[in-house]
């Protein structure tokens, strides 16, 4: 009996001294990946015929990026000029390298491109892309 009496009491010991020990943060043993700002292309002319419904005068313009290694995706905020007032920033996501805008009432156009990486379930962004303005539309 105090031979199972000793042996539960060296393992309760184990035990404890098991629980003291501190681990090891989640963020210190994940392998970080710096994000490069993705590098954005002029605007084009294009015609998409994806769209249900045309622009008034069938026009879009596409802008494209270049692929950020590593990225899971990319966040981009774009403006446009409409009735000589620049409009709010509107923020789109998406996992393509490229982002259009249809209409005719368009004048200009802003975009800028982060990159983002899911590291342990949360988003991780890159920097800021520098902002590409289009040329006059019309």
């Amino acid at each position: 009996m105090k031979n199972i009496l000793k042996k539960g009491l060296l393992w309760c010991l184990i035990l404890s001294v098991i629980c003291t020990i501190h681990p090891v943060p989640t963020d210190a043993a994940v392998k970080t990946t710096k994000l490069k700002a993705p590098v954005v292309r002029e605007w084009k002319k294009t015609k998409d015929s994806r769209w249900s419904i045309l622009p008034a005068d069938g026009l879009e313009y596409t802008v494209t990026w270049k692929r950020v290694a590593g990225a899971s995706g990319y966040q981009a905020k774009v403006e446009v000029l409409d009735a000589g007032e620049w409009g709010p920033w509107r923020i789109i996501k998406t996992k393509k390298c490229s982002h259009s805008e249809a209409g005719s009432t368009v004048a200009r156009s802003k975009i800028k491109v982060r990159a983002y990486k899911i590291v342990n379930g949360k988003k991780k962004y890159g920097p800021w892309s520098k902002i590409k303005i289009s040329r006059r539309w019309g």
